[in-house]
């Protein structure tokens, strides 16, 4: 019995011990600046001795790293390994395709993720809708970023005097009201977290589709990729786009954080 009692607060010394590293981690990722040993004692609620010995061993890890001449504690290299071999471990069609099926099945229409590429975007993830007629996409196609509403949700951290310097590039000159457009859904995305396009933006037609996206944020709070649901404009009307609002938010928030990104950003 008593070998059982020992082992069992040994046990819980070792669960503990392991928490508070992990609410030490926690701490110096939150903070604006580095810590000193102090600080961190206080938020862990433990004796400096206590949290001397926790920061000891998460720097033989290269977790943390000391300043000699500041006296203070801050991440250490480690952390960023830890984070590139979760990226490299990443697998972004089975973290999405959950949230592809689900907005499928509400909306009937298609949902796909783009991503960047220089001046265009490209298609990473499809899950094609129910409707015999619908939008046909394949992973890997390439669209434009100034006509689509995913583009423009790629563009959103964009500065706008550049974002317009690089329009009249890309067009090959002014178009004032497309580039009103542009600069208006862009700050949309940067308000309300979503854009929609009816077929008609800018005076011009583009083949009668409607699309409706949302952001997904990489861990710096940058747009990472965009979450797009389209369809007929016919049939995915502007009333449909606004009824599917939140739950684009949602899908998009909820995939940012599988990919470990800033589920909270500030657009500026």
């Amino acid at each position: 019995m008593e070998g059982e009692d020992y082992s069992t607060r040994i046990d819980k010394s070792g669960v503990q011990a392991v928490e508070r590293a992990i609410r030490l981690l926690e701490v110096l990722a939150a903070a604006d600046t580095p810590q000193t040993m102090q600080s961190l004692a206080d938020a862990l609620h433990c004796s400096p001795s206590t949290a001397h010995r926790i920061v000891v061993t998460l720097a033989r890890s290269d977790l943390l790293e000391f300043n000699p001449v500041t006296k203070r504690y801050s991440l250490g290299v480690g952390i960023a390994r830890l984070a590139q071999s979760r990226a490299t471990q990443l697998d972004l069609p089975s973290i999405v395709q959950p949230h592809l099926d689900e907005l499928k099945a509400e909306t009937g229409e298609t949902v796909t993720v783009w991503t960047r590429s220089e001046e265009a975007m490209v298609c990473v993830a499809v899950r094609e809708g129910s409707h015999e007629i619908r939008q046909s996409v394949r992973v890997g196609s390439l669209a434009t970023l100034e006509l689509t509403a995913g583009g423009r949700v790629l563009m959103a951290d964009e500065d706008p005097h550049a974002l317009l310097m690089w329009a009249r590039r890309v067009l090959g000159g002014p178009e004032p009201e497309l580039e009103a457009d542009i600069l208006k859904d862009v700050a949309e995305v940067r308000r309300s977290g979503i854009v929609m396009l009816d077929g008609r933006h800018g005076g011009m037609r583009q083949s009668d589709v409607a699309t409706i996206s949302a952001p997904i944020f990489g861990e710096d709070g940058r747009v990472a990729a965009a979450l797009v649901v389209a369809g007929p404009s016919a049939r995915f009307t502007r009333e449909s786009m606004e009824s599917s609002c939140e739950s684009m938010r949602r899908h998009a928030r909820e995939i940012t954080t599988a990919l470990g990104g800033n589920s909270a950003p500030v657009l500026t």
